[in-house]
């Protein structure tokens, strides 16, 4: 067991890095009441937040089709209207995949339990799948919805729920899969990236796995998942060094029992909640008791949130922001809503993270290279635009994911929703710049800067004069949001 924080030690720098790593940040008044909680309650309260689900019901158009009855409806009609037919269900598929996206960032700015969209962002990047290739907008409202479901609940019913997820069969080719021709996209990925990572399993391994998913199917009358037996190959397979009539389960089951797979979870969840390149004494520890507790969730990021390590100088404030966290964050901090879908959805394209979208099967890379030129360019003029100091230039496309062969059409957006300052900025530390600058500092950064940094801003507002108005106030949030400090958590 990794060694546990000695509770004396919690004050609002660690409350606030448990706030932004388990979920999206919050605004000081949050962080101090999370902090008088005391260490104890403050970890329970995010492993053990409050259902939301009558919170946010799920979109109107989040409905399984009959795709048979489609396909028969189409075939009876001429060439004409079935084209016409075709259009018209692709603009509304394209609707509803930029409606999913807000509809899942609004979910993660208000709701009462952000652990559990964390968690669901980040199974989303370890089981990637993209609308690009499903081409169905329902179909990832409902994975993403079983990714909540099992967050951080055991990991090896999620795998086996994502084996079976029509979005994946669809997405790694599954449900092409059968005796004689089976497939071996998800039998590859599924140890490759899902369990196991490179260098502990065999080509053989994946022949014969590939074996035992195959018959694996989508019900075109509901859009559920639908096991064809006749074609399935039920012979011997020999896998991991064990022979036998393995079914897709029988395979999973024995990956779980191979110690790598607690390791490779446990390093990405580390690397993903903490800091990257994780100690292999750590690695080992976390993995032995994730192991210990047959791949129960919970208990892991319980051990994590509540080590030494994970409020160390190693680990506070060295994360790199994604793109999803930067704009969740920037709205909970500036206390204003997610603003509009078309901005939202052209502002996480820009900066490298499109949800729903993910560039291939291995998901984002994440950490370094969420920064480049280009990106960090680009979240300095976000910056401007949430605070309403300046206009965004916007690509609107039709959908999340662009047709290359189809130029976007550009146009500015003024901000419609810019900061309430009296909520930003109390009143009573605006006449005194140092006052002003150290409490912008913890709604921003959650940590003092350096002495230099700090009079750069406290120059700027006294520069302005004792009173400085809101005209000020936002070119001073907008340039202390254009540093490298405010892109990191």
């Amino acid at each position: 067991m990794l060694t546990p924080l000695d509770k004396r030690q919690w004050d609002l720098q660690k409350a606030a890095h448990l706030l932004n790593r388990a979920g999206f940040g919050g605004t000081p008044d949050e962080i101090k009441a999370f902090c008088e909680l005391g260490f104890d309650r403050a970890v329970e309260s995010v492993l053990d937040g409050p259902d939301d689900s009558t919170q946010f019901p799920k979109p109107a158009w989040a409905q399984p089709k009959n795709l048979m009855e489609m396909r028969q409806q189409a075939s009876m009609l001429p060439p004409d209207q079935k084209k016409a037919m075709f259009q018209n269900a692709q603009k509304e598929y394209q609707k509803d995949d930029i409606d999913l996206i807000n509809w899942w960032l609004g979910r993660m700015r208000y709701t009462p339990n952000p652990f559990r969209e964390k968690m669901t962002l980040f199974w989303h990047g370890h089981f990637a799948t993209s609308v690009a290739k499903v081409r169905d907008t329902y179909l990832m409202w409902q994975q993403n919805e079983m990714l909540r479901e099992h967050s951080f609940g055991n990991f090896g019913l999620m795998v086996k729920a994502i084996s079976r997820d029509p979005a994946m069969l669809i997405w790694l080719d599954t449900q092409q899969s059968k005796i004689g021709h089976p497939n071996e996209n998800f039998a590859r990925e599924v140890m490759e990236l899902f369990t196991l990572g490179i260098g502990n399993y065999t080509e053989n391994d994946v022949q014969e796995a590939a074996k035992a998913f195959t018959g694996y199917r989508m019900n075109p009358l509901d859009e559920t998942f639908r096991y064809a037996p006749f074609q399935h190959d039920d012979g011997n397979k020999t896998f991991l060094g064990k022979t036998g009539p393995f079914s897709g389960d029988d395979i999973l089951d024995i990956i779980l029992a191979q110690p790598a797979c607690a390791l490779f979870i446990t390093r990405k969840l580390w690397t993903y909640y903490a800091y990257e390149e994780p100690e292999p004494d750590l690695v080992r520890a976390l993995a032995a008791n994730f192991r210990g507790t047959n791949y129960e969730i919970r208990p892991l990021m319980s051990e994590i949130f509540r080590s030494a390590k994970f409020y160390s100088d190693d680990c506070i404030r060295t994360q790199i922001k994604s793109p999803v966290q930067w704009l969740v964050q920037t709205n909970k901090v500036l206390e204003t809503g997610m603003g509009r879908p078309v901005v939202n959805v052209n502002a996480l394209r820009e900066m490298g993270q499109v949800p729903f979208a993910p560039p291939n099967v291995k998901g984002w890379d994440g950490g370094r290279a969420w920064i480049t030129t280009s990106t960090l360019l680009y979240r300095y003029n976000l910056a401007n635009y949430a605070l309403g100091t300046g206009p965004l230039q916007v690509q609107q496309r039709n959908r999340a994911v662009p047709n290359p062969n189809r130029p976007p059409n550009v146009f500015q957006v003024q901000n419609f929703e810019a900061p309430d300052l009296s909520k930003v900025i109390p009143q009573q530390v605006r006449s005194d710049p140092k006052r002003l600058v150290a409490y912008l500092c913890f709604r921003l950064y959650q940590d003092p800067l350096t002495p230099r940094d700090t009079e750069t801003f406290i120059k700027y507002v006294s520069d302005h004069g004792p009173n400085p108005d809101d005209t000020t106030l936002r070119q001073l949030l907008h340039l202390m949001m254009s540093t490298p400090e405010y892109q990191i958590t």
